[in-house]
């Protein structure tokens, strides 16, 4: 993916819906293949397993907003923050009560 000033923003659905759609008719509708090494037909059906990126790609992969006030998805609302002053940076605070009570981090 384009990161940077020429990132796709949120346009990356014009380049995802056409594998999206191929991928879709892989499972439901089951494809026919020719196995060159076997000398015989199988039906192929596909999927997404699981994908791998970074927490910005997640946010343009999936249209949700992973910054400003409620950047993650789990703990929506119950993240704690507090806006600094001078920078209008935010801060995220009080990590450590997702901890176990004797996690030694905590």
């Amino acid at each position: 993916m384009i990161t940077g000033p020429r990132q796709l923003k949120n346009d990356i659905d014009v380049y995802l819906t056409p594998l999206i759609e191929d991928l879709r008719k892989l499972w439901e509708d089951e494809v026919d293949v020719w196995d060159v090494n076997l000398q015989q037909a199988f039906r192929l059906r596909s999927m997404v397993f699981c994908i791998v990126n970074d927490f910005l790609a997640y946010g343009n992969l999936s249209g949700y907003s992973v910054k400003g006030h409620n950047p993650c998805l789990i703990y929506e609302r119950n993240i704690s923050f507090i806006q600094l002053r001078h920078g209008k940076k935010i801060v995220y605070t009080r990590h450590q009560r997702f901890l176990k009570p004797f996690h030694p981090y905590r």
